[in-house]
């Protein structure tokens, strides 16, 4: 028979797998919608993948942030994957039990610059592709909003206004798919020449 004590390692080796492959799936699963979303478009490129999967694995990460009040306050249970604990010297016991809430800040603050940083690869992949393309792309703008906010809140997700969300967010995502749509007329123009529309006879 096993001992107790071996049990419970067993058990926490298996429970940290866990998270890390849900956490590993979610991105995916970001990633795939994405991909699916631009070959619809009719867009498909090593570039626009790229882009498609930093936009992913973005959200992903981020909505594991999300999860962490609502996953503790409704199943005493978090995703937050052991690296992260470890750098920030917390278990996932004290964060259920709303212990160290500075150390739980830097947790998070690891887990957001990760996002920041596919964030930033898929903005700058976006620069190179064409209007229709980068249409495909605007929930970068949600998932830029929501980090900018966390930032602001010093990555308390103790705080509900740390995870509201953003004023106005359809009148912005409005105003970018106008922007993408006059990209895409100027995309057009480039490639076929300035249209010449018909005009009354003199």
């Amino acid at each position: 028979k096993q001992s107790y004590q071996r049990r419970m390692v067993r058990e926490a080796v298996v429970s940290s797998r866990v998270r890390e492959a849900v956490v590993s799936t979610q991105s995916t699963g970001f990633s795939v919608v994405n991909y699916l979303t631009m070959e619809t478009l009719g867009h498909k490129s090593v570039e626009i993948d790229h882009a498609a999967s930093h936009l992913g694995r973005c959200e992903g990460l981020i909505g594991l942030i999300r999860s962490i009040p609502l996953l503790r306050a409704q199943h005493r249970y978090t995703l937050i994957p052991n690296t992260s604990l470890a750098k920030a010297g917390i278990s996932q016991h004290e964060i259920i039990k709303g212990k160290h809430p500075d150390k739980l800040k830097d947790v998070v603050h690891d887990i957001a610059s990760s996002a920041h940083v596919h964030m930033t690869h898929c903005e700058g992949l976006m620069k190179t592709l064409p209007g229709s393309a980068r249409m495909g792309l605007l929930p970068l703008t949600p998932a830029k909003l929501f980090l900018q906010r966390l930032e602001k809140f010093d990555f308390d997700v103790n705080d509900e206004k740390a995870l509201r969300r953003p004023a106005f967010l359809t009148v912005r995502l409005v105003r970018q798919r106008i922007g993408f749509s006059f990209a895409i007329n100027v995309d057009l123009v480039n490639k076929y020449g300035k249209v010449k529309l018909k005009k009354f006879p003199k």
